[in-house]
């Protein structure tokens, strides 16, 4: 506090020198005026925020190295705190330049895309990720050997910075790009040796271990010990996201000794079963192999529960949060690792949160092009751009078909992902095809059946494309699963009562959520009219009208044709429930959108 006293005493004095204040504070607080201070790092970002090719040139010419250079010496403390704040300046620059790279676009000639990586080895000259942007655009113009040149820079940086060689997959951009009989640009001796590491590389996801070991089971065991356990395996397996190993043990004196392994970084597990026929309970154990730490262990009381599948559903839920959960530390860099961090910047439902999402996924997709799951990823958060937070320059999102070819795409990959068939389902209802939408999301259904997740989704979809009975049937059992519902499934809920014309029940539920997406607002006002409460709906409007004028403004949907807003935003596809949606629709777009609402 001494050493802050001094400093603003220190702001004081130049303030007064200068002749206008700058500083800014109060007993608790000290900032600065922005209408009186200007900081070339904040100019630097907002041209990075509008990403046009004249603002990344810009950029580089406002970029003189890296922050507060030449203030290293200070104080050792001071220096410590400034390496650290280095690091987070540099990784908030590149992350915004990326968001503008995410598609190699050639409508402008390239020049938005190469001004954007221009900028990005201006910062790092060593950084791959930027070249390879080079070479995928010099490749889509059809310029082979400027292509070729900027591979020879990167080797060329990457040596003097880094004492390293590029990837194989930045080196096979030009194999695959290369013509029939002419010989791939490939730095190895023997470029067929290259390409089957490369394709190694490209196909092997590894995923968490699990050893299922399973005791004092045996024949004259009940039966509901060995079906919960068979229910348990196959849940997890449901997942894809496990690489499960069985192993039967009959007996604790073939059990062998616990013992510990070099797991690696996606994490090493074991999962035990013991019946004790004495009280008639199991006892499920999981530990993690690489220090023998007991993760959980409990006592099933199958009496206790109202079914089979509920008892499994909790034990599955419990590994699988703490399994993935782990991964989602930014600091583990494997496959899956950046796939799990990817997947929970989606559960935000914030449009900053899917662009960070959308960089790992782009990273992911680089080294590992058969990974499905990163295509439909790709798919639902343009998908969410067009509904919930449309942004403004609609150039760098996708339009509806390349949507629905990602997912396409997704489901060739690996049709067996309920991810994966939940996205085609999306895109299908988005496209107009109510049916193929339904066959979709019953698929999704049917492949997992234990996480709730999965369930309230396809439930939502069943409801939206026509299918009520069977969307209220798979919305009972997913909340019947949840341990904890999450506020943002109160919403799905909602839509699904909508769909059953049980608008009373539907308003309930939407009342629980936090109310932050348009389309949830919607369903609220849509739900207040069709049950006779059209002044309420407009009481309602007016109660969170500075909320939502500040999503329409920052989101860009300000921008957007209303009448284009009302028609994504409308899933409904039975012809009454969508008509009565649509006077929600209408009242929304008159509210926020004005005169500029046609009706």
């Amino acid at each position: 506090m001494q050493s802050l006293r001094q400093a603003l005493r220190q702001l004081k004095t130049a303030e007064e020198e200068a002749g206008f204040d700058v500083v800014q504070s109060s007993s608790g607080h000290v900032k600065l005026d922005q209408s009186a201070f200007s900081c070339d790092l904040t100019q630097l970002l907002l041209l990075l925020e509008n990403g046009r090719a004249e603002d990344f040139r810009k950029a580089e010419e406002l970029w003189r190295g890296d922050f507060l250079a030449g203030f290293d010496d200070i104080d050792p403390e001071f220096s410590d705190w400034l390496q650290v704040e280095r690091e987070r300046v540099r990784s908030e620059v590149v992350t915004a330049a990326f968001r503008h790279l995410n598609q190699i676009s050639t409508v402008d000639g390239g020049l938005q895309v190469e001004a954007g990586a221009r900028f990005l080895l201006k910062i790092d000259p060593a950084l791959e990720a930027a070249h390879r942007v080079l070479i995928r655009l010099y490749l889509k113009l059809g310029q082979r050997e400027r292509a070729e040149q900027q591979l020879k820079t990167c080797e060329r940086e990457m040596r003097l910075h880094l004492d390293a060689e590029p990837d194989q997959e930045t080196r096979a951009l030009l194999v695959e790009d290369a013509p029939s009989g002419e010989a791939p640009l490939v730095a190895s001796s023997d470029s067929a040796t290259s390409s089957v590491v490369l394709n190694n590389n490209d196909n092997v996801i590894r995923l968490p271990e699990i050893s299922i070991v399973t005791t004092a089971l045996t024949e004259g065991t009940m039966i509901d010990a060995r079906n919960l356990k068979d229910e348990i395996v196959a849940g997890l397996s449901s997942f894809r996201s496990y690489d499960l190993y069985q192993a039967e043990y009959f007996g604790d004196a073939s059990m062998p000794d616990s013992t510990l392994v070099q797991g690696h970084d996606l994490g090493s597990y074991l999962l035990r079963f013991r019946h004790n026929e004495r009280n008639g309970k199991i006892a499920i154990q999981y530990e993690d192999r690489t220090d023998g730490r007991i993760i959980f262990n409990e006592i099933v009381d199958l009496t206790q529960w109202e079914s089979l599948q509920a008892a499994a559903s909790q034990t599955i839920s419990r590994i699988h949060l703490f399994t993935t959960g782990k991964l989602r530390n930014p600091s583990n860099s494997a496959a899956f690792a950046r796939w799990c961090q990817a997947e929970a910047l989606m559960w935000d439902f914030d449009p900053q949160s899917d662009w960070k999402a959308l960089q790992l996924l782009n990273e992911l997709e680089e080294k590992h092009s058969n990974f499905s799951m990163v295509f439909s990823a790709k798919a639902m958060i343009n998908m969410k751009q067009l509904t919930h937070y449309p942004i403004e320059n609609q150039q760098l999102g996708l339009a509806m078909d390349e949507i629905l070819s990602l997912s396409e795409h997704a489901v060739m990959l690996d049709p067996w992902q309920p991810m994966n068939q939940r996205a085609y389902g999306w895109a299908l209802m988005q496209s107009n095809m109510s049916d193929q939408a339904r066959r979709a999301f019953l698929q999704a259904g049917r492949l997992n059946s234990v996480d709730p997740a999965n369930l309230m989704s396809v439930a939502e979809g069943l409801a939206l494309s026509g299918d009520v009975q069977q969307a209220k049937e798979k919305a009972q059992l997913a909340m019947s699963l949840f341990t904890t519902v999450p506020r943002v499934f109160f919403e799905y809920y909602s839509n699904i009562l909508f769909a059953a014309e049980d608008y009373e029940a539907s308003l309930q539920f939407i009342e629980k959520t936090s109310l932050k997406s348009m389309s949830g607002l919607t369903t609220r006002i849509a739900a207040l009219i069709c049950a006779g409460k059209e002044r309420e709906a407009l009481e309602v409007l007016q109660r969170y009208n500075d909320r939502y004028a500040n999503v329409v403004q920052n989101t860009g949907l300000g921008q957007q044709d209303p009448d284009e807003w009302g028609k994504q935003v409308n899933f409904f596809q039975d012809p009454k429930t969508r008509q009565n949606y649509e006077k929600g629709v209408d009242l929304v777009k008159r509210f926020f959108f004005g005169d500029r609402a046609c009706f």
